[in-house]
């Protein structure tokens, strides 16, 4: 029956396994977590590191609100800061229109015109 089994083994051969090295499972883990580590590095570069700028930068253009800058809402309303408080600002959209949003809903704030010219006038002074 043997003979049956080993018909298509030329004879002189043998049917046991060479001996290979097989990879050591702590160099597996340390791989695979010296790349969980690498991702986790890019991640913070490429998303975490962008997002504090741009909150940063938002915060900063908040806070230089004062009354009449021209601001645009997220909703694309655009009016002149005639109030600002604590949490919102009070616009005028109009020539009777006056809103009161939410600051976290400024999108861009457009500077007054009369304060780029003050500060063009004294950079010629100077």
């Amino acid at each position: 029956m043997n003979n049956l089994i080993y018909a298509g083994v030329p004879e002189g051969t043998t049917s046991e396994p060479v001996a290979t090295a097989a990879p050591s499972a702590s160099s597996g883990l340390f791989q695979m977590l010296f790349l969980l580590l690498i991702f986790f590095v890019m991640m913070y570069f490429l998303v975490i590191l962008p997002q504090k700028r741009r909150e940063k930068q938002f915060k900063q253009m908040i806070a230089s609100i004062r009354r009449g800058d021209t601001v645009v809402t997220s909703g694309g309303v655009v009016g002149k800061v005639i109030d600002v408080k604590n949490e919102t600002l009070k616009i005028k959209t109009a020539n009777t229109t006056e809103l009161e949003i939410s600051k976290a809903f400024v999108a861009r704030v457009l500077k007054n015109k009369n304060e780029k010219t003050e500060k063009s006038e004294k950079n010629e002074k100077k």
